[in-house]
Parts: C-alpha cells; structure tokens; sequence
C-alpha cells in the first residue's frame, strides 16, 4: 500500500507515524543529488512521527543551516552530517559523518576542494557527450540545479528533460554508466583521511551502505582508523548480511546505524523514515559522540 500525502512540489510521500524514538540517519537534499529541498525532507520526517533527522549531503554541509529553522518549527532533532566520497584499495567507499560541527575549518575547506574537483569533472563529462553528439548547456544546467554538487544524476536529468534520451536509465546505459564513455570518476578522499576529517570535526564515522562481500577484517582495519558507525539496514541492503554486519559492529565497538539513502520518493521503501535506526542504536551512536567531543576538546 503506497503512503498517503505528497509535497506539494516532489511528491515526498508520508506514511502513518511512527514511534517518536527512531531516527532517519542518511537523507540527501537538493544541495547534493536529492530531488527536495533542506525543508521538504524535515517535514517529511515530521509527517512520519521521526524524531531526529540526519541530513547527509554528499561532501557538503550547506543545507544543514537551511534545514535548521523548519527543524526547529515541527520539532524535528537535525543531526549534522556529511557524506564523504572516499577510496580504499582503489574500490569507492562512502563515509558517513553524524553529529559533526559544519563550520569545522578543515572539513569545510575539504568539502570546497572536493566541490571545486566535482565542477571540473562536470565540465569534462561534458565535454565527452559533446564529443559524442550530445549537447549539454553548463549555464542552464546550473541554473536548474543552483544549490546542487552537480554530478551524473543532473545530466541525466537534463538529457531527459532536453528530450536526448527516454529516461535517466537510458542515459546511464548508454553514456553515464561507470564503463560508459562520458563517464569521469569522481574526486574521492582516501579512506583514512575521511575519518579523521569527521572525527577532527567531533562526529563520528560510519561506513555507508558497506557492500556485500565487506570482510571482518576489513572492518577491523576501519575500526582501528577510527571509525565508529555502520549501515546494518537500508536500501539494497539484504537482511542477512545486516545482521552479520550488527555482530560485527557488537564485536568492533561500532554503533549500528540505518537510514533510507533518501534522494527521491520514486521508489516503494525510498520515502523519508521508510528505514529507521530505533531508539537504542541512536543511542549508541549519540553516546560516541559525546564521547568524540569529549575527546577533541581534551587534547585541543
């Protein structure tokens, strides 16, 4: 049964309120690659009965600011946070950043740097579909997506939209995909320096939607680098291997998170709070931050 409600501009679907005590831990807003606003997605989470809310744009905190102040209106607990986009042994990973300080020096003048290499991959993807017959205006497209890191999902959008191809899939498959031949690789932080950034900046570091053949010791090796959180349960995440994860967590000291990887409410457990973090496990994330704080200002 689909939820009832929609926004009035993205269709950010509501479904029957949920327990005050869980918590959405990964949404993206239109300052990264979502499709809603800093605003929408709080009230969305609202709509739902979510009591904290954490707002994880890729490698940049700007819609935390905006985000605050409807937060404060519906009683809604904004966490900040970040996703950073990060290598290990060559394969992407993604680090997730919960309870940060987003006017931390080094982690803001990281995100500019990352933001800066993002627009100059743009401009060569470009560069490529030109090459190849396309016709992408840089101008326009900022203009459509003015807040926005700009990254293959708005060139997807803007062939769609500029009638190049049927659809986003369509543009992946054949131009944006990772072996396609507009494809540029994203500017990615090694892993080690994406946790310290996170935890120079008082949050705590988890590793996001960890894939399927994640090993014991590689998570161990994260760990002992200072991570201190990790997906157990979201989209795209089986079940079996969300528990394995979860006694690894218990084994490794590391707070079990989960969140929806909200981007856009165009598919059935996408919707913000459709995969929460329940009261316990927030805790125990709460309770590494506190204890990060604790010990940045100790040796600061």
């Amino acid at each position: 049964m689909k939820p009832p409600g929609r926004s009035a501009r993205h269709s950010v679907r509501s479904r029957t309120p949920l327990r005050r005590a869980v918590a959405d831990l990964h949404v993206h807003t239109t300052h990264s690659d979502g499709s809603c606003s800093p605003g929408e997605v709080v009230r969305a989470a609202a709509n739902v009965g979510i009591a904290a809310l954490a707002i994880t744009d890729h490698d940049t905190l700007s819609a935390i600011a905006v985000a605050r102040p409807e937060a404060d209106r519906v009683s809604v607990e904004l966490i900040p946070g970040i996703e950073l986009t990060a290598e290990r042994l060559g394969r992407e990973v993604h680090i997730l950043g919960h309870f940060v300080d987003e006017e931390n020096p080094d982690l803001v003048s990281t995100c500019v740097r990352l933001r800066e290499a993002r627009r100059e991959r743009i401009v060569a993807m470009v560069e490529r579909l030109e090459a190849l017959g396309l016709h992408v205006d840089l101008n326009t497209l900022g203009r459509t997506f003015p807040r926005a890191t700009l990254g293959r999902k708005h060139l997807a959008d803007w062939l769609v939209k500029s009638g190049q191809v049927a659809g986003p899939r369509e543009a992946f498959a054949l131009y944006l995909g990772d072996d396609g031949p507009a494809h540029v690789p994203k500017p990615r932080l090694p892993w080690v320096e994406a946790i310290a950034l996170i935890r120079g900046a008082g949050g705590v570091a988890g590793l996001a939607h960890p894939p399927y053949d994640l090993r014991s010791s590689t998570l161990r090796e994260l760990a002992v680098a200072g991570l201190g959180a990790i997906e157990v349960a979201g989209p795209g995440i089986d079940p079996r291997c969300g528990l394995r994860w979860r006694a690894w967590a218990d084994e490794f000291g590391l707070a079990p998170i989960a969140g929806t990887d909200f981007h856009a409410a165009d598919r059935p457990g996408r919707w913000v709070g459709a995969v929460t973090t329940p009261e316990a496990d927030l805790a125990r994330l709460r309770q590494k931050s506190s204890d990060r704080v604790v010990s940045v200002h100790h040796t600061s």
